[in-house]
This record gives structure tokens, C-alpha cells and sequence, in this order.
């Protein structure tokens, strides 16, 4: 089972770091030089984001230019991909992870990485063997650096060495859509060698996004984070909604974890039991939501007791219900509440 990619979404920064622009191309069209023709009226209508068609044999072509001149959307971002504010340690039986070494704010961003690879979901052994052998020898050692996730007993297991890296240390992303094209919706995995060093934690301190105006993964800080703690995402889509028991079944299953040592799950049987109710009311709750059985007002009550319930579990990122509307209705919700929040100012 590939990571699933987090569903949130932020403003779109302003580019800072573009290709040089190519000269400037005179704004008229072939067929007239005057402004009265009515095709060339009709050309210059289209809209800015108008898709282009591509023949399909251009598309591998084009979709080359388009990552080599990816584009950097904030001013730190160099510097985050080559001095991060964290570095990887050793956690014994746990294996390898990354550290914050220095105090990290909330909303920082961590990580900003293109994909090693970007291959297609449920790929055969010989499928991804031909694909690792067109990867250059450097991006093989990277690859093969990374856990083998081939310990236990779960699904991984039965895989190969390469399937089994990819599915341990990969995200599953879902395509956006794009008018003309049929990609929408589709998901692809992704492999990226930092963020895979990150450790699941079932209240993490850190959320990912993919951006694919730089096609970058990005991972950003989601509470402040001390000097010398350790950084973790969420490798489960709806664990929020799934007991403990739950939640290690899973990740016995798909990544082969014996245990899940995360603060949440390493707790006392008390405060575990604690949380599974919360879990559980959360869960239900959102059920009840998807179905539609109240009505606005009743609806916004049971969002601010979903969002109470995360307060008390310490959980800071979004969550995913199972269900697209859900998960962006209570992004809004969240939005206007922080918005309801905020002091007043004079």
C-alpha cells in the first residue's frame, strides 16, 4: 500500500524563479494584420488558462520541458532543499528518521522534492524492473537506500525488492484534472527519497501536499517543533476515524510494522481507550454528516464537536473522512472558525 498524498491545499505562493522569458512574439495572427477580423477577435478571446491540444505523440515530449523548467514558488525553497532544517538519525529497532535540528515554527516549510520516479499503480515485477533499469546508477543507489519495508509479514512481504521499496516509501497521488485530458482522477505513485524518512505517527507534527505548479512534494510544519524532536507525517488516509487496534492492523498489513510507536499508540491503555472513543465519536459523527440527516445548523454543531474532539487528541492535521465534500467543507469550517477567533483589531 502507497502513502497516500494529504488532500489539503494551500494559496498559491507567488513564483519567484522562472526559465528565462523568451523574446517577445508580435500579438497578431497569420490570416490578418488588421484588428477588425473577426477569427482573429475570436482567437484573442480564448482564455488565459486555455489547454492547449497535444497530439499524443508530443505529450512525453512536452510533459519533459514542463518538469526540467518547473518552476520554484518561494523565496526559500533553494535553500530548503539543500540546508533542511533537519537531519537523519538512527532510532534502533525502529530504524532511521529525521530530526529537527533547530526549532521549527508552525506553517515552515520542511521539504520541497520532485519525485525520484512517477510510475503507474499496480505494476507487475517485469514492469518495474524495466523501469528501474532507465533509472541512471545514481538513482538507483538512492532508491535502493531506502527501507525494504520486507520485514513481517504483511503484504510487502510477497513483493519484490523494488515493488516493495515503492510501495513502503511511496505516496499514492491522485492526478488533477485537466480539461481534454482523461489523467483526472487517476492516481500514479511517486517516490520521494527525503520525505520517505519520515516516520508515520498517528498525531503527526507535519502534513504533505503535492504542489504540482513546481511538481514538488511539500511537507510543512503543523505546530511548532523543538530542537532535537522528531518529524513525522500521517501514512494512513482516515486514520483519524480508526481505532488503535485499527490503525496497527493496517500498518502490519501494508508497511510491515510490528507496532505503531507513535506518542499516541505507545500511550498508557488508559489514555489509548481514551483516544479510540474519541476516534470513534469522530467517526461517527462524520457518517452522520455524509449521509445528510440534518439539517445547516445541525451540521455546523457537529463539525465544532468533530473539532473539539481533535483539539483533545492533539491532532493538528487536516483530516481525511473518506469523502472529498467532507474533508473540504470542514476545511472550511475550520477557516471561518479561525477567522471567528481572531482578536479584533482597532
Amino acid at each position: 500500500m502507497l502513502r497516500a498524498a494529504a488532500r489539503s491545499c494551500r494559496p498559491r505562493a507567488r513564483p519567484t524563479s522562472y526559465p528565462a522569458p523568451l523574446p517577445a512574439l508580435r500579438r497578431s495572427f497569420f490570416w490578418s494584420s488588421g484588428s477588425g477580423s473577426s477569427a482573429g477577435a475570436a482567437a484573442a478571446d480564448l482564455a488565459s488558462t486555455h489547454i492547449p491540444t497535444v497530439a499524443p505523440d508530443l505529450l512525453p515530449l512536452l510533459f519533459g520541458v514542463v518538469v526540467a523548467n518547473a518552476a520554484f514558488d518561494d523565496d526559500q525553497d533553494e535553500d530548503k532543499l539543500t540546508s533542511p532544517p533537519w537531519e537523519v538519525r538512527s532510532f534502533g529497532d525502529k530504524g532511521a528518521g529525521a530530526v529537527a535540528s533547530r526549532d521549527i515554527q508552525m506553517g515552515e516549510l520542511l521539504i520541497a522534492e520532485r519525485p525520484l520516479m512517477v510510475w503507474p499503480n499496480g505494476i507487475n515485477a517485469e514492469e518495474a524492473k524495466k523501469l528501474f533499469d532507465g533509472l541512471t546508477p545514481r538513482e538507483q543507489e538512492v532508491f535502493m537506500a531506502l527501507s525494504p519495508g520486507t520485514d513481517g509479514e504483511g503484504l510487502v512481504q510477497r513483493l519484490d525488492e523494488i515493488r516493495a521499496r515503492r510501495a513502503t516509501n511511496g505516496f499514492s497521488i491522485p492526478l488533477p484534472s485537466v480539461p481534454g485530458l482523461t489523467a483526472g482522477g487517476r492516481s500514479v505513485a511517486m517516490v520521494f527519497p527525503k520525505i520517505a524518512r519520515l516516520n508515520h505517527s498517528c498525531t503527526p507534527n507535519a502534513t504533505q501536499v503535492m504542489n504540482f505548479q513546481t511538481l514538488r512534494m511539500e511537507v510543512y510544519a503543523i505546530r511548532p517543533i523543538a530542537k532535537g524532536e522528531e518529524l513525522n507525517i500521517e501514512y494512513l488516509p482516515g486514520s483519524v476515524t480508526r481505532t488503535s487496534d485499527e490503525r496497527r492492523n493496517l500498518l502490519a498489513m501494508h508497511f510491515n510494522f510490528p507496532r505503531c510507536l507513535c506518542a499516541v499508540c505507545s500511550a498508557s491503555p488508559e489514555h489509548v481507550a481514551q483516544s479510540d472513543t474519541r476516534r470513534r465519536e469522530i467517526r461517527q459523527i462524520s457518517e452522520t454528516i455524509k449521509a445528510g440527516r440534518s439539517d445547516r445548523k445541525a451540521t455546523v454543531a457537529k463539525m465544532e464537536r468533530i473539532r473539539v474532539l481533535l483539539n483533545e487528541e492533539g491532532y493538528k492535521a487536516l483530516p481525511d473522512f473518506g469523502d472529498e465534500g467532507l474533508n473540504t467543507s470542514f476545511r472550511i469550517f475550520l477557516s471561518l472558525h479561525a477567522q471567528s477567533s481572531e482578536p479584533a483589531t482597532a
